[in-house]
């Protein structure tokens, strides 16, 4: 857990440097967009100034870019740390993630996917979770050739400030190619590898009545099909390291929020989706238990959230919940015994 702990800071640290790199003649400059307030890189190019998005304003991250203001190494022997860092945890046994999906998450990575506002979510987030919180997750080895990604608009919105690509466009040119919709009038949300079953989905919360068309994501330029509830999944998402011989940092959903709405979505599915919605109970039950011993506020803040957020939602998830067997409900804790009655009021 230090290693990897040492590992995420530095992939931190690495990537706000990135941004910056070769840059350091400019300033920092805030800026509030829909009430947050977020950190730019401003330059001057030329006759003009250009502002590079760098994050949501935190302590932590000022305290990073002071840190990266007073050390002069260079990206690559940064890189090779952080390359060490991986290393040692593989070796250790933690699992690897596959080649073929990692080399696609890196390379959405390197395209600022993350950076601008993207949440990895899905089975791929699920196996990262794993060393995130100090577990070997059942079941991680679960391998899907599908990568979901959702798109975080408020995210999005601020950082389209920064002069950036049509990122469907550079997708396109590294050999993703879109897959056509029912409607081919419509932008494509979903891309294929080239010569691979390897596919990528583009993901956004619902909102008023988007519920059945793609919606273009701004600042990002790509399109994103709607789901209900993802709001409530991606809201304040964290930072993780995804384990490959070259380590890609990626943002997760917080984790109670992620086993929460895998329940959800269980209790959503039709009955030919059968062996999907095990899969999902499976994962949600993984992490409950790790939460219950190890984060149980997280799990009871994140079980209010969702009331608050959709009632009917929560009921659902309560009904998930009332089939966990009671062996295992009793080595919860006092706070999520509380929550596993309330599931239980609600059958």
């Amino acid at each position: 857990m230090s290693i990897y702990a040492e590992l995420l800071e530095e992939a931190l640290v690495y990537e706000r440097s990135a941004v910056a790199a070769g840059d350091l003649a400019g300033s920092v400059v805030e800026k509030e967009v829909h009430g947050r307030r977020y950190l730019y890189w401003q330059l001057r190019m030329g006759d003009r100034s250009v502002q590079r998005y760098i994050g949501s304003d935190s302590p932590a991250l000022r305290a990073d870019l002071e840190r990266r203001s007073q050390r002069r190494g260079d990206l690559a022997s940064d890189q090779e740390a952080l390359a060490r860092l991986a290393a040692m945890l593989l070796a250790a046994g933690l699992p690897r993630e596959e080649v073929r999906v990692s080399a696609a998450l890196r390379l959405l990575a390197d395209l600022g996917l993350f950076r601008r506002g993207g949440v990895l979510v899905g089975t791929q987030a699920y196996r990262a979770y794993g060393p995130l919180l100090g577990h070997r997750l059942p079941a991680a080895s679960l391998r899907t050739q599908d990568i979901d990604v959702a798109l975080e608009l408020s995210v999005a919105i601020a950082a389209a400030e920064e002069p950036a690509p049509a990122l469907a466009s550079e997708l396109h040119g590294l050999g993703f190619l879109p897959i056509p919709g029912l409607d081919p009038s419509q932008p494509s949300t979903s891309f294929k590898i080239r010569g691979r079953e390897l596919r990528v989905d583009f993901l956004t919360p619902a909102t008023g009545r988007a519920r059945e068309r793609p919606v273009i994501v701004p600042g990002i330029g790509l399109a994103a099909w709607p789901l209900p509830l993802l709001d409530y999944l991606i809201e304040e998402p964290t930072p993780a390291v995804i384990l490959a011989s070259k380590p890609i940092l990626v943002r997760l959903p917080r984790p109670a929020r992620f086993a929460l709405h895998k329940l959800w979505t269980a209790a959503r599915r039709s009955v030919a989706e059968a062996a999907k919605s095990g899969k999902d109970r499976l994962q949600a039950a993984a992490l409950i238990e790790i939460l219950a011993a190890d984060r149980p506020d997280d799990l009871v803040a994140d079980w209010r959230a969702l009331g608050r957020r959709s009632p009917r939602a929560q009921g659902r998830v309560a009904r998930e919940l009332a089939r966990i067997p009671e062996d295992q409900r009793r080595a919860w804790p006092r706070p999520l015994r509380a929550i596993r009655r309330s599931a239980g009021s609600r059958v």
